[in-house]
């Protein structure tokens, strides 16, 4: 798994200090231990839609809300004027940041 290519990267970076994951055991008492994991640096968003809307009011409601979706309520945008908004739907695992997919997609590449 790509966990464990990680691990073995961090063991031989430790390594070549003269050090380990023992290193590190109680060392600052056990109030600084936490349990955690490896994680992916890189995810990639699950069902991506990604859809044009036209609307002339900012203050027009474009997407149904939580609530109209747990209430199962109908929406339908009017799809009309002279703005362009674009809108975004995704999932991503746990400990993802949709903030960090909104940045990707709206950086502007330096030419």
């Amino acid at each position: 798994t790509q966990s464990t290519g990680t691990r073995e990267l961090l063991l031989e970076l430790l390594q070549q200090d003269d050090m380990s994951l023992d290193s590190f055991s109680g060392a600052l008492g056990r109030e600084f231990v936490t349990p955690g994991c490896y994680r992916h640096v890189v995810h990639h968003p699950s069902l991506l839609e990604i859809q044009q809307l036209r609307y002339q009011d900012d203050q027009e409601k474009l997407t149904a809300t939580q609530v109209d979706t747990t209430l199962r309520k109908q929406f339908s945008p009017s799809n009309q004027g002279e703005k362009l908004a674009l809108v975004l739907r995704f999932n991503l695992p746990k400990s993802c940041y949709a903030t960090m997919l909104l940045r990707e997609i709206m950086r502007k590449n330096d030419v």
